[in-house]
């Protein structure tokens, strides 16, 4: 208790301060007066309040509860977070290169990143970790986990884990791991390019020129598809030189604008583009964001290639990491940020709230014009529209629980437990003979899902009983739901296509890892069909960019 008293002390110290240092510029007396009285509650409920209180966890209540109401990316991490955000900023840690899930109180292994100490100890993705050094995992989250698994590079651990019905252990060493911003790249057709770009983390634009120089090195390229979907962003720094490699030089590629003169700015493309004239097809979707937007935004502007997919999420807004006393950071959201052509993305103004504190998107009514290079209407307020939009493929309530349940997962598993060796990558098909298997091995499973109509029969019941319609009703409720059995029953087969495909890309991953099951899925993305459609086509491609 003492020692956390020091630290109020330092704490209160530097609050008061910075107090008296504000209190010299009149437009900073409120800030001032808040500052006192927030230290003066602190202090007299630490000191008086009943029961025992914790004065780090009072303050971290106090700021996460006061940044809440500004927007959801301006967050304080505590010193024991930092690690993990400078993770997501690297793309570097130190750990065994694995991913880990809980699913019935297990903690399986998801994933398994080629290379690394995981991976050469021959951990295996459906492995479930019983213990870490003898130490046993059980009751233990995810995150906790992730923890113990992480470490300095060179150090060992001895994971013991369940195969099937085998118990093993494994020595694992820890290394340096790099998770790539570029995990695959590849040709989709004779001339036409792929890459991948998953975060723009550092050296995500270096990642993505290595890429492309490897794919020019297979041959003339025709075309190139830039791939940002459900990419969250990262670093601006990586936007702008991502962005560069197919804008001249001396071009503004995003525009800053906040509440100091120093985040007033426009940055430009530093030096000579990698390749101007390729055409490219960049896809995005919902869940494309930040710095995804400024790179899909600004080709956009300049008409230097097809936007294809869906509406982006609309993340117009800058942060910067403000260092805090004892190990603390600030992420702080410092600026907005505008396209060439004049467009701010912010889709939400986190100011204007409703009196529950809820938060609304711009309506398209509201979105103002701006012109591209060569003269076509964009608009701004709400992400990027793409040039080419593509239908939204909602994954139907059987695929959901599929999914959540771990069927895929786990038939995935015992297929490569059963099966050493399948066809490349790029080649592996599920047909019918394995699609078959899979239908009565799930009929085996506890496998249960419910759709929208179910829960409106189960409503409709309790409402007809609380009105007193129940046994009138009854016969009526039987023969629907007994519709809606043999509905639901044939679920399986009106998914099937997709099924399908999702089997192929879960088994493909247990051989290539996550590299293969992205190079799986090339065949089957409408996305990249749609893309390659316009990219083939010289005339098409170029009706939609100078209209």
């Amino acid at each position: 208790m003492k020692q956390s008293y020091r630290k109020l002390s330092k704490w209160l110290g530097l609050i008061l301060l910075l107090s008296f240092s504000l209190a010299y510029r009149p437009d900073y007396f409120e800030i001032s007066k808040q500052l006192d009285i927030y230290t003066n509650v602190f202090k007299e409920v630490s000191l008086y309040y009943v029961d025992d209180t914790d004065p780090g966890e009072l303050t971290q209540k106090a700021l996460n509860s006061m940044l809440s109401s500004l927007d959801p990316y301006t967050t304080y991490i505590p010193e024991e977070a930092v690690e993990d955000f400078k993770i997501r900023q690297t793309g570097n840690y130190g750990g065994i290169g694995a991913s880990v899930g809980n699913y019935q109180d297990q903690l399986i292994v998801t994933s398994i990143y080629q290379g690394f100490g995981a991976d050469k100890a021959g951990l295996k993705a459906g492995d479930i970790i019983l213990s870490v050094d003898d130490e046993s995992v059980a009751g233990r989250g995810e995150a906790e986990l992730s923890e113990i698994l992480k470490g300095a590079p060179g150090t060992k651990s001895m994971v013991a884990i369940k195969r099937g019905k085998e118990e093993l252990k494994l020595e694992i060493e820890r290394q340096e791991v790099h998770l790539k911003a570029v995990p695959f790249a590849g040709m989709v057709k004779e001339g036409y390019g792929y890459i991948f770009l998953n975060s723009f983390t550092q050296n995500a634009a270096g990642e993505v020129l290595k890429a492309w120089q490897d794919l020019k090195s297979k041959g003339p390229l025709k075309g190139l598809i830039l791939d940002l979907r459900n990419n969250p962003g990262g670093l601006l720094g990586e936007a702008i030189a991502l962005t560069n490699l197919f804008i001249p030089e001396g071009k503004p590629v995003v525009l800053t604008k906040g509440k100091l003169e120093e985040w007033q700015k426009t940055y430009k493309t530093p030096k000579q583009a990698f390749d101007k004239d390729l055409p490219v097809a960049v896809l995005i979707n919902s869940g494309s964001a930040s710095a995804s937007e400024i790179v899909a935004g600004t080709l956009q502007d300049y008409d230097r290639g097809l936007i294809v997919g869906r509406r982006s999420f609309g993340k117009g807004l800058v942060q910067e990491s403000r260092m805090l006393p004892y190990g603390a950071q600030l992420k702080v959201t410092i600026a907005k940020y505008y396209t060439p052509s004049g467009r701010l993305i912010q889709a939400i103004n986190y100011a204007e709230r409703a009196e529950d504190g809820t938060v609304a998107k711009l309506p398209d009514s509201l979105r103002s014009e701006f012109k591209t290079e060569n003269g076509r209407t964009v608009l701004d307020g709400g992400g990027i529209d793409p040039d080419i939009e593509t239908s939204s493929e909602n994954a139907s309530d059987f695929i959901v629980a599929l999914f959540q349940q771990w069927h895929l997962f786990d038939y995935a598993t015992e297929y490569y437990r059963q099966h050493s060796e399948i066809a490349s990558a790029d080649e592996f098909k599920v047909d019918e003979s394995i699609y078959l298997d899979f239908k009565k091995w799930l009929k085996g499973r506890d496998f249960n899902f419910d759709t929208r109509t179910g829960r409106l029969l189960n409503r409709l019941e309790r409402v007809a009983d609380d009105d007193g319609y129940l046994e009138s009703m009854q016969a009526s409720l039987d023969a629907a739901r007994e519709a809606y059995a043999q509905e639901k029953s044939l679920e399986l087969e009106k998914n099937k296509k997709v099924v399908m495909e999702l089997l192929q890309e879960e088994i493909v991953a247990r051989y290539y890892y996550d590299s293969g099951r992205l190079a799986n899925a090339l065949g089957h993305d409408r996305d990249i069909s749609t893309a390659l459609e316009y990219l083939s086509d010289p005339a098409k491609y170029q009706a939609i960019l100078n209209p």
